[in-house]
């Protein structure tokens, strides 16, 4: 079988590297392509899918790490593999939900996920109003923003209104969301279909943001059987067979998802190969599935 690995514009080396070495044990072909350097054509009424020459829909199994900045392009390409008879684990609509933080938490809250009390605005008077309704201190949040960058938090409604215009300068759309305070860790699950892992993420020193990339750490824990069954549905919901739910305890077997992501860090750091080998087992035999006539 052939395997397909497209990387997008935030993509680590270390990733790369150990997602290409896992497929090579499995997979009788493998080809890497930047996104950036893929061809879309359209004639006579047929899609291509291409880069130098080779006709990416002619491969058994593709995964893709496309990031926030990819969204346009990624979309596009996303849509031409699905329509194909490749075998990919993530579909344009996981990869849409998942670019819209808001979007996110209202698909799950229609869904009776638990989720913070959450708002959006575009006039910073009317998210001064709606937030002083969810309270302070409170969480605000670029709708695109990922690992920890993009994510402020104001203690009072002095704090928040710089924030407000500054947002308002760049058009941003401006989203707030409900804060738990003593709260520096965050469990991440890490979803293979109708399995999840469970990652205890805890922020460095007073920093309540757990990102391992902003120098928080990171330890393997046992989920609860009702955190792990709702970050499955959660994907099952998204439209990706994998992903990464992100929860917060909130008191003793409660929990609140605080996001969704569409092409979750494997951090070597802490786990070497552990979960770039997940990734790649978990397309392996969903391809071999898929293909085996």
């Amino acid at each position: 079988m052939k395997f397909l690995y497209i990387g997008g514009s935030k993509e680590k080396k270390i990733v790369k590297q150990y997602i290409l070495e896992e497929a090579q044990k499995l997979f009788d072909s493998v080809l890497y392509v930047p996104l950036d350097k893929i061809k879309v054509e359209c004639i006579e009424g047929k899609t291509k899918l291409s880069f130098r020459g080779t006709d990416l829909t002619s491969f058994d199994a593709c995964y893709l790490r496309l990031f926030s900045r990819d969204f346009i392009f990624g979309e596009v390409v996303l849509d031409i593999l699905n329509e194909s008879n490749v075998y990919v684990p993530l579909s344009s609509e996981a990869y849409q939900i998942c670019n819209h933080k808001y979007y996110t938490i209202k698909l799950l809250s229609q869904g009776n996920i638990p989720i913070p009390k959450s708002s959006l605005a575009i006039l910073a008077e009317t998210a001064v109003s709606v937030t002083n309704k969810i309270g302070f201190p409170v969480i605000i949040k670029l709708l695109s923003g990922f690992g920890g960058r993009g994510v402020m938090l104001a203690q009072n409604e002095k704090e928040l209104k710089p924030v407000l215009d500054t947002l308002r300068v760049f058009k941003e759309f401006i989203s707030t969301q409900e804060y738990f305070p003593d709260k520096n860790y965050d469990i991440r699950c890490y979803v293979f279909g109708e399995e999840a892992f469970g990652v205890k993420r805890t922020g460095e020193g007073e920093d309540w943001r757990s990102n391992v990339s902003r120098g928080g750490r990171a330890e393997e824990v046992k989920l609860s059987e009702e955190m792990k069954s709702t970050a499955v549905r959660v994907a099952k919901l998204i439209g990706a067979e994998i992903c990464a739910v992100d929860f917060i305890e909130t008191g003793e077997k409660e929990f609140k998802l605080i996001e969704v992501n569409f092409a979750p860090g494997i951090i070597p750091k802490y786990f070497g190969n552990k979960f770039a080998k997940k990734i790649v087992k978990y397309i392996y035999d969903k391809a071999r599935e898929l293909h085996k006539d």
